[in-house]
Parts: structure tokens; sequence; C-alpha cells
């Protein structure tokens, strides 16, 4: 099994509940499970980290190798049908737009999955998000994984399967 990382798996702990200059401990075991080979994300939500050029910017450029950001043009057939589905949907315009916005990570993600799983590889997504089915203001990547029947749990579950502990 491989385990695919959202961006909010990061940015929440470093924003909210582990800081990295208080959770030090938290952070140095974090690099020993993303250094794992079943441990992955993709381009862009190294993006979307990068993108904010703050201390968890740095801290992944200092301790996350280069072979965990997995390259999500190798997935990009999957792309247009995973729009094309949000747009089959009633969300709002809004929802839309940033569902398709090329720095939104999410319909990438469950394209890379979408494509480990088609060449018969196990993978689940990793996300802090929660289903919310009946929204129509946003597209949450679990409602995704779900219509396109991707696996996905929470940064817990992940360190529970991983048997990790801090």
């Amino acid at each position: 099994m491989n385990f695919l990382i959202d961006a909010n798996i990061l940015i929440h702990a470093h924003r909210t509940t582990h800081p990295l200059d208080i959770h030090v401990t938290f952070w140095e075991k974090l690099i020993e499970v993303l250094d794992r080979l079943d441990v992955m994300s993709i381009d862009k939500v190294k993006s979307e980290i990068y993108h904010y050029e703050d201390d968890l910017c740095v801290w992944c450029k200092e301790n996350i190798k280069k072979a965990f950001w997995k390259d999500s043009t190798t997935s990009m057939n999957h792309y247009s049908e995973i729009q094309n589905w949000a747009n089959s949907q009633n969300f709002y315009p809004n929802a839309l737009r940033e569902f398709a916005d090329v720095r939104n990570a999410d319909p990438f993600l469950v394209s890379y999955a979408l494509n480990q799983i088609e060449q018969g590889i196990d993978i689940t997504v990793v996300t802090l998000e929660v289903p919310a089915p009946d929204s129509k203001k946003t597209i949450k990547l679990p409602d995704v994984c779900n219509q396109f029947e991707i696996p996905f749990i929470n940064n817990n579950d992940l360190y529970r399967l991983l048997e990790i502990s801090f």
C-alpha cells in the first residue's frame, strides 16, 4: 500500500497543531515517515507548500528528498475526467473555478492516484479534509476520492497503519 500526502497534512501541523519551533521531535520523526518509499506526494502539493515561502517551506527544502515529490504530469490522462465529473455536478461556479485552478493540487492528487491504481498499485490519499457531499460551495478531496473509488484516510490513521508514534 502506498500513501499519497495532501498539502494540508504538513500545513495544518505547521500552522496549528505542531509548530516547527515547539514540536521539534514531531518534525524529526516526520522525516522518517516521509523518507519511506510507500509515502509520497506530488509536485502540485510541493508548489502549494512552497508558495508561502515560510518556515515549512524551508523545512521541506532541507528535509524532504526529491524522490518524495512525484511528477503529476504523468497522470494527466485522468485530470480531464475528474474536471468533467466536477462540471457535471451542481457545484457553484466559484467552486468549479477553484477546483480547476492549476494551483489546486486536489484534482491532480486524484488523477495521480487513479493512474497508480490503473497500474495495479494500491494507493490511499492522506488528507485532513472530511467529506461534504452536499456542499455546493466547495469540492472536497474526499468526495472526489469517493466518486472515483480511491481510499482516503487522515494523518492519525496513517501513523497507526505505519505504527508510528510521536
